[in-house]
Order: C-alpha cells, then sequence, then structure tokens
C-alpha cells in the first residue's frame, strides 16, 4: 500500500520488508515543515516504531531514492457488525468486532446496513445501547438492542376521573393498534361515559402518535353558590355626588347624600344559596356538588319581606334606607347637623328632616313629612309635606319661597313668601311678606305684629298690631281660600292688562280711520292689512276681557255667599294708618289709629267691635 502527500512530493510505501520514505527533490528546499508534514500523515496511518532518525538523514543528505525508516506493519482489517435473530425472528442481537492493525472502526451507518440485512429495519431499536457498543468494545458477545414491538396505548384517568386520555405509540414491526383495541380495554375497564369515538378513530387512522389525547370527557359538578344580598340603594358611607348637567356643568347644591324610599319600595334581593349540579365520572359515577351556604335574610327597622316575594325586603315606612349591622332598615327622619349648606347640598327626603343649624342662602330643603329647623331660614325655598318648624325665624331677602302642607311655627317672617295648607304661628313679626294660610294666622308672642306686605287666612287672624306709624299699606284678608284670592288677584291683573291694550288699539284704530278718511288715497295696501289685522286681534282681547269679567263675577259671588260667621280678624292692640282689611269682598282702610278691635263682615261692609278673645 503507498500514501503519498497532497502536493505529491513525498511518498510512503508499506513493503513486506518494511515501510519505506521516497522524498521528492523539491522537498528540500523547505525541510522542516515537509518533516512536520510527513509526522503528521505517519500519526493519522498508525505507523508504529518509526526510526525518525532515518528521516532526518534523507532530509540530511538530500536522498531522493526510497529510505526504510519503520518494520513491516500488520495488516489492517476493518471492524465488523454480525446480527442474528433469536428463534421467534423477534429479538435483533448484534455482535461488533473491533478493526485490526490500521482498519477502521464500524459506524453506526454499518450497524443500520447490518440490522436491514438481518430483515430488522422496522425493529425497535435501542440506540442508547448501539452507539455504547460502537464507543467501546467490552460488548464481546451478541447483545439483545431490539425487537420487534407491536403498537402499544396507554389510558391514563385524571384525578377527579372526569377525563380519560389516550396516548397511542407506533408499532416497530409488529401489529398496529385499532380503534376497536381502544374500545375493548375502555369496556374491560369500565369507562363507559363521555368516550368520544370519533376522536379515538380520528387518532388511529391518521397515526397520531405519542401525544395525550382526550378521548373521553365526564360532567364536572359545580359547587352550589353561597346565599348573598344584592342591594338596591347604596350600602357604603354616604359621598357627595354632584349632579351634572347635560351642558357638563356641575351643581354642588345638588349633591344626592341622602337616599330615600317610599313605602313598599324594594330595598334588597336575597339570592338564596343553591345545591349545586351532580357531575359524573368517565366510570359513569355521580359526583355530588358542595352545596353553598344560606345567609339570613337581612330584615332590620321598618323593613318587611315582599308579600309575593319572601326573598324580596321591601321597606314598611317612608324613609332613609341604611345598611346597619349587616341588616337594612328604614329610618324615617335624617338629622343634619350643622347648616344646609355646600356640604349637605339640597336636602330631598320622604321622611322627617331635622336641621339643627341654619339654611344658608340659595339651597332647598324638601320633604313628604314634617321639617324642624334649629336656627333660621335665608333666601331659599323650602317645602314641607307635613308641619314646619323654624326656631329662630325667616329672613328672606325678598327670595325665600316656603310652602307649608301642615302647620308653620317660626318667630318671624321677614322678606318672604310663604303658602301653608295649614295654620300659621308666629311668634313676634310678619314683615313686608306674603303669607297665605288655608287655616289661620295667629301672632302669638308678646310684639306679635304684622307689618307691611299681604297677610291672607281663610278664617282668622290675629295679633297685637297691625300697619306701621308711617301708614305703611299693610293688607290683612280673610273669608274664601287664599287660592281663591290668589286667583282673584291674577284675573284683575289680566283685567288691567287686557283694558289696557283694548285702550291702545282703539286709539291706534281710531288714528287709521280718521286718516283713510281724510286722505282715502294715501294708505297703502300694507297699512291697510295692518288695520285689518288689528282689528281682529282687539276683537279677540275683547272676548278674552269678558271671560276674564265673568270668570272675576263668578269668583266674588263665591266670596259674598261664603258664611261671613267664621271669618274675622282680630287686634289685641292697635291697628296703625294703612292697614286694610278685607273680610271676603268687603274692604276697610284705617286712617287713624284704632284699638282693642275685632273686624267682621256684615251686609258687604267690614265692621269692627269690640276685642274677642278666642274661645
Amino acid at each position: 500500500m503507498t500514501i503519498g502527500s497532497e502536493s505529491g512530493k513525498f511518498k510512503i510505501t508499506f513493503e513486506p520488508q518494511g515501510v519505506f520514505l521516497t522524498l521528492d527533490a523539491s522537498c528540500f528546499s523547505e525541510k522542516e515543515r515537509m518533516m512536520a508534514e510527513i509526522t503528521a500523515v505517519l500519526a493519522q496511518k498508525k505507523v508504529s516504531n518509526v526510526d525518525q532518525n532515518a528521516i532526518k538523514k534523507a532530509f540530511a543528505e538530500n536522498m531522493t531514492a526510497p529510505t526504510l525508516f519503520a518494520p513491516p506493519q500488520p495488516e489492517p482489517v476493518d471492524g465488523k457488525v454480525r446480527t442474528k435473530l433469536d428463534s421467534d425472528e423477534r429479538i435483533l442481537y448484534v455482535k461488533i468486532e473491533p478493526p485490526m492493525g490500521h482498519g477502521r472502526k464500524a459506524e453506526l451507518k454499518d450497524v443500520m446496513d447490518a440490522v436491514k440485512e438481518a430483515g430488522a429495519g422496522t425493529f425497535y431499536l435501542d440506540l442508547e445501547k448501539i452507539e455504547n457498543m460502537l464507543a467501546t468494545f467490552r460488548f464481546k458477545d451478541f447483545e439483545p438492542v431490539g425487537e420487534k414491538r407491536d403498537g402499544r396505548f396507554d389510558v391514563t384517568v385524571s384525578k377527579d376521573a372526569t377525563e380519560a386520555i389516550l396516548k397511542l405509540s407506533p408499532p416497530f414491526g409488529g401489529e398496529a393498534i385499532t380503534a376497536d383495541d381502544i374500545f375493548g380495554y375502555l369496556q374491560r375497564n369500565n369507562i363507559i361515559f363521555g368516550i368520544k369515538n370519533d376522536i379515538v378513530k380520528d387518532v388511529v387512522n391518521k397515526g397520531i402518535f405519542n401525544e395525550n389525547i382526550v378521548i373521553a370527557v365526564g360532567q364536572k359538578s359545580s359547587d352550589g353558590e353561597n346565599g348573598g344580598i344584592e342591594y338596591y340603594f347604596e350600602t357604603a358611607s354616604e359621598k357627595p355626588k354632584p349632579r351634572i348637567n347635560e351642558e357638563g356643568e356641575v351643581d354642588f347644591r345638588e349633591l344626592n347624600l341622602f337616599q330615600q324610599c317610599k313605602a313598599g319600595d324594594p330595598l334588597a334581593r336575597k339570592n338564596p344559596a343553591t345545591m349545586g349540579i351532580p357531575g359524573r365520572t368517565v366510570y359513569g359515577e355521580e359526583v355530588l356538588p358542595k352545596p353553598g351556604k344560606d345567609i339570613p335574610v337581612p330584615i332590620g327597622l321598618n323593613t318587611k319581606p315582599d308579600s309575593n316575594d319572601p326573598n324580596v325586603i321591601v321597606a314598611s315606612v317612608d324613609g332613609q334606607p341604611k345598611l346597619v349591622n349587616k341588616k337594612i332598615s328604614v329610618f324615617p327622619v335624617i338629622d343634619i347637623p350643622a347648616d344646609v349648606d355646600f356640604s349637605t347640598g339640597n336636602i330631598s327626603f320622604t321622611g322627617t328632616v331635622n336641621i339643627r343649624g341654619n339654611v344658608i342662602s340659595g339651597f332647598s330643603v324638601k320633604s313628604t313629612g314634617d321639617i324642624n329647623i334649629g336656627a333660621c331660614v335665608e333666601a331659599c325655598t323650602i317645602e314641607c309635606g307635613g308641619n314646619l318648624n323654624i326656631k329662630q325665624g325667616v329672613s328672606g331677602m325678598d327670595k325665600a319661597l316656603i310652602i307649608c302642607r301642615g302647620n308653620l311655627t317660626t318667630k318671624f317672617i321677614y322678606n318672604a313668601t310663604v303658602y301653608c295648607e295649614g295654620d300659621v304661628y308666629v311668634d313676634e313679626s310678619i314683615m313686608y311678606s306674603k303669607v297665605s294660610a288655608s287655616g289661620k294666622v295667629e301672632m302669638v308672642g308678646k310684639k306679635g305684629f304684622i307689618m307691611g306686605g299681604i297677610t291672607r287666612a281663610t278664617k282668622t287672624i290675629t295679633c297685637n298690631q297691625t300697619g306701621t306709624h308711617t301708614a305703611t299699606p299693610t293688607i290683612l284678608e280673610v273669608g274664601g281660600s287664599p287660592t281663591m284670592r290668589e286667583e282673584l288677584d291674577r284675573i284683575e291683573a289680566e283685567i288691567h292688562e287686557a283694558e289696557r291694550l283694548s285702550e291702545m288699539q282703539s286709539k291706534s284704530i281710531d288714528s287709521a280711520e280718521k286718516r283713510a278718511q281724510t286722505t282715502p288715497g294715501e294708505m297703502s295696501a300694507e297699512q291697510k292689512q295692518r288695520v285689518l289685522h288689528l282689528s281682529r286681534d282687539r276683537f279677540a282681547l275683547l272676548s278674552r276681557l269678558r271671560a276674564f269679567k265673568e270668570k272675576k263675577e263668578d269668583l266674588e259671588e263665591k266670596l259674598i255667599n261664603l258664611n261671613s260667621k267664621q271669618f274675622k280678624i282680630n287686634v289685641r292692640k292697635t291697628v296703625l294708618p294703612g292697614t286694610k282689611i278685607t273680610i271676603k269682598n268687603a274692604s276697610w282702610v284705617a286712617h287713624d289709629p284704632l284699638e282693642f278691635s275685632t273686624f267682621r263682615e256684615y251686609d258687604g261692609e267690614v265692621q269692627y267691635g269690640p276685642f274677642e278673645s278666642e274661645v
């Protein structure tokens, strides 16, 4: 055997007498590099017992003749792979023989070729063991490294037994798994519920190997839900919620701090605990759920179950709903510990409202029940569905409006408008105000005077003094409801305005007619049309005027027909000049002071006599 360099500058020949080196003359110009290349080739070919001195001498003497530098080498024999099958031809055995001399070691490709030649190409092979045998020579005999293996499958069931999972392994030279094999296994192991037949067939037909595939699904149980309460009102602490209008403007007077409800309003619903939904395992066994925990109905003060649905909690009174100590209660009273101002916003409530401070200008208090105010009412609006008690008084600045459907009690009323469907009780004074009561007006204190404005009552007015020393107009009216007198005042104002417009229209029409008679050809068609429209408008206005007058006559007739005995005005001390007293449709004006008097109506006239105390 002869081997040489890639450049062709030397060759090495293996002979029976030994190993010879033949150099080309071109080697001598680069001796060191050529010697290193020759050494590398000898190491690669595993040439043993090399005489380095012989090689150096050949380079030193520039010898081109063959030089013996190593003894004869053994004949190279490549490593071999031997295989055999057991008697059933199901087990594959392999033996790896090492190379001899300079022979080549057997490789994995050699093993695979030998396996195919043995007819075991489709067998399952232990490749790790084969690699280990190729790397070492400690396996001197035949070793089992493969087997003919049928297809396999594993079915595992989840811990809660609600899923069965299939993992299919391929065959290695053996029989493949069929869908019937899997169905038979499921039947034998009592896996009978929720089997996905189509999925099992699909896995087998498509050969989906070594993947976890769910082939049976049970029904998981659903635990019951705990009982709970669905509230129909805000249970958190009251926080200001200013109202925002359509333009995006924030009204800090409308803070909506106090919730309210009416009797019968639903406040909450109890959602009872549920038992849950049973489940079923892949073995067909029932799985019982965990039932939810129930809770009691949180009924507190002034609440009750709905008669139609005991799980619904309704208010039994009007008031403010609150959640206190996990119970729903309705409080018919709200307490404002200080003023009604920007800290509270406007108050609107269906029960009693107690205000310890003032009601500041610009705010409003509305309630269907009683309202109790511990200090003053400024230029604001009060609407009370029950009795209204104002401890200090009303200083309205000509802007306060008070509407009371019960009785009104206060210390004084100044520059305010008051409408009361019950009685009005004032301790000190009514000054420059408009006060109307469907019952009576009574000044109950030591001062007890009425100064300026209009004071009306259906039945009686009682005071200590009325009018002023400067003859300030002060009007007291009884007989007929305040609503009737308001209507009469409105109609009189309409009559006055209609008469004024009628007079203006008459003058315009008369002027146009005179101009038409004096200069008949000078009026344009537009002017004539305007006069025609003006005449039509005047005709309509006169019709309205007649209707107003008829309505006025009707109201006055109702006043006249009222029983006069129940109507009177009592003045304990002095009636001062400027006072006008009206009873029914009869009036009397004081021009001089009058002491200790009671006024009544007789035969269409106001008459007075000695003061009549209330029985």
